[in-house]
């Protein structure tokens, strides 16, 4: 009789992750007696198969003839005499954790006319761990930029914004939303005052007479 077996692949996830989804069963020839062959065709009354992998990213596919051997191994009073898969092709890669900051494009802000950021740019968290397969984590930045959306700010900002990344379920992130928050006041520029200086007299010199003495005639 053909059933579909439950098979559970076993590798060490603390260090890889599959690409693709793994097989949950395989299609297995099996032979024995009427009440024991029927009770191995109700999945749920079976354990699964453990198929151990020990080198993932030396491995691209599943060896039927192991996973037979495995099956007759763990599987009791019936006899597996072929195994086979759907898909048998298998893609792991290493597991990686990176940590990447967050900022803020300031320069990006819309202010309204007159107004300025008077505070520091608060972010929480400041930071997100990543965690994934090592071709999409090494491609995330060191430092992701956190767009503020709102126009002609005129006030102090408070808000929660999505963190911007490349998508994938073999991504998990610590968070998902970051707080944004910064004071914002008017800049008051003071009307220019002109100081008008009055022109200078010239100065008048005082003028001074010189006394002449009378000479006296001589007689």
């Amino acid at each position: 009789m053909r059933v579909p077996y439950p098979v559970k692949i076993e590798y060490n996830d603390s260090l890889y992750i599959p690409i693709h989804p793994l097989p949950q069963s395989a299609n297995a020839v099996i032979k024995g007696s009427g009440w024991t062959l029927l009770r191995k065709t109700l999945a749920f009354t079976v354990s699964p198969v453990s198929y151990v992998i020990t080198n993932p990213l030396a491995t691209q596919s599943i060896n039927t003839n192991a996973l037979t051997m495995a099956m007759n191994e763990q599987v009791k009073d019936v006899e597996i005499i072929h195994v086979e898969l759907d898909k048998n092709l298998i893609d792991f890669e290493e597991r990686v954790v990176k940590t990447t900051l967050l900022k803020v494009d300031s320069l990006g802000l819309n202010l309204s006319p007159k107004f300025v950021v008077s505070s520091f740019i608060n972010l929480r968290p400041s930071s997100v761990t990543f965690e994934g397969p090592a071709s999409l984590v090494n491609d995330i930045p060191d430092t992701l930029i956190i767009k503020v959306p709102a126009q002609k700010i005129r006030s102090n900002y408070d808000e929660e914004l999505s963190i911007r990344y490349p998508q994938s379920p073999l991504l998990k992130t610590s968070a998902e939303r970051v707080f944004v928050s910064f004071e914002v006041a008017e800049f008051f520029v003071p009307p220019p005052t002109t100081v008008q200086l009055k022109e200078k007299e010239p100065v008048k010199k005082p003028t001074t007479k010189k006394a002449t003495k009378n000479k006296k005639r001589s007689n």
